[in-house]
């Protein structure tokens, strides 16, 4: 008679029971590992969380002061109130391209340039227009600089500043622009004498002198042959000297015109 095999209590497949174990025992490992490399990682950018946090988004390093240097016809206010960034704005968040088309919008600004100052100061460096005519109408007297831009009035003709007579005043117009270029370019003993500059057209510049005598300049250009021909024969009786073309220039003579006014 075959005996058969009696199953004890508690026997089983225990190969299988093993190995799920271990996966088991594996896969907790894994998750083990796993969290705490998160929670490394997470204490390693704990501060650059807190460092944006303070730059960014806290009023503790926020602008406190606009500091406005280089100003004369503006004042610090006009500039500050252009700069408009509230006072609890952090000082990184201040975008400071967008300052610098603001306040350079202000007529009288010919350049400016924006800065942080840590803690907490908006440092704005203003260059402005320097005048070198002026158009005159009536009682208004308006400052041109050396682009042909308006940008300022006065009460009177300043000192060195030439008067600019032509229909459109502008940077845009072509005879501004010849005007002021012809002006700029003349050698200082004719520059200093020079008390209106004037121009119909871009080729028909023409001088007025602080004692009413006038020099046809034409256009712009050959400004070396020009002058030393206009400043030779203004020193002879003559009233008008025309040096347009400087290898033939002519001259009237004649009693000298009244001076310019505004001279």
């Amino acid at each position: 008679m075959t005996p058969v095999p009696v199953r004890r209590p508690g026997a089983g497949p225990r190969p299988v029971t093993e190995l799920a174990e271990r996966l088991e025992a594996g896969r907790s490992a894994r998750r083990s590992r796993a969290l705490r490399r998160i929670l490394r990682g997470l204490l390693g950018l704990a501060p650059v969380l807190l460092l944006a946090w303070v730059l960014l988004g806290s009023s503790w390093l926020a602008v406190d002061r606009v500091q406005v240097v280089g100003q004369s016809r503006l004042s610090v206010a006009d500039v500050q109130r252009a700069v408009a960034v509230g006072g609890d704005t952090p000082l990184a968040r201040v975008d400071t391209g967008a300052v610098e088309r603001r306040v350079g919008a202000l007529a009288p600004v010919a350049a400016v340039e924006v800065s942080r100052s840590w803690p907490g100061t908006l440092r704005v460096e203003v260059t402005e227009r320097t005048p070198v005519a002026a158009v005159v109408a009536g009682a208004a007297v308006t400052l041109v600089d050396a682009a042909g831009v308006l940008f300022d009035t006065e009460r009177a003709l300043p000192a060195g500043v030439v008067r600019l007579e032509v229909a459109s005043p502008g940077p845009d117009d072509p005879s501004t622009r010849a005007a002021l270029q012809v002006q700029s370019s003349l050698p200082a003993p004719l520059r200093t004498q020079v008390a209106t500059v004037r121009a119909g057209s871009p080729s028909t510049v023409e001088l007025v002198l602080r004692d009413g005598k006038q020099v046809v300049w034409g256009s712009p250009g050959d400004t070396a042959a020009k002058a030393a021909a206009a400043l030779a024969l203004l020193r002879t009786d003559s009233t008008v000297v025309d040096v347009s073309a400087p290898g033939v220039v002519v001259r009237r003579g004649g009693p000298a015109p009244s001076p310019d006014p505004q001279g």
